[in-house]
């Protein structure tokens, strides 16, 4: 299969499982917050699975994929402000009372996205770690 075939594949089912996990949401600040953390996941599965050797690795695929996850951690202050909740959020209240600690942790994961080297395979799979690192810290803390 070809890299940008492979990747397109990938990208489709992850879609359709994203699409499915929003239905039942109904508060639109939930569903973009929600939108904007799926879209960094699916960016960083597809980048995952290039390092892990899952899919062909291609540069040009990587840089697309960490552009989207670097837009997606910029916006996580901003989809987050708004303190709207939903039952479907895995957003855990402490988000709001701990606003700073949650914004730190979420610039320290843009900063480890920024860091990310997509010029070959090996490289890729040891920039990864840090981002890995990023994402545990904040939603061992701020997701259900």
């Amino acid at each position: 299969m070809k890299p940008i075939a492979n990747t397109l594949a990938l990208s489709l089912m992850l879609v359709a499982g994203i699409a499915l996990a929003k239905e039942g949401v109904k508060d639109p600040g939930v569903k973009l917050r929600m939108e904007t953390m799926d879209a960094m996941a699916l960016n960083l599965k597809l980048l995952a699975n290039m390092a892990a050797g899952k899919m062909d690795f291609n540069a040009g695929d990587a840089d697309t994929a960490k552009a989207a996850v670097l837009a997606a951690t910029k916006k996580i202050p901003d989809v987050f402000k708004g303190h709207d909740v939903d039952p479907a959020s895995d957003a855990l209240p402490v988000v709001w009372t701990q606003w700073d600690d949650f914004t730190k942790k979420a610039d320290a994961t843009h900063m480890a996205v920024a860091l990310i080297d997509t010029d070959t395979q090996d490289q890729l799979k040891t920039s990864l770690g840090q981002v890995a690192q990023a994402c545990k810290t904040c939603h061992t803390t701020y997701r259900n």
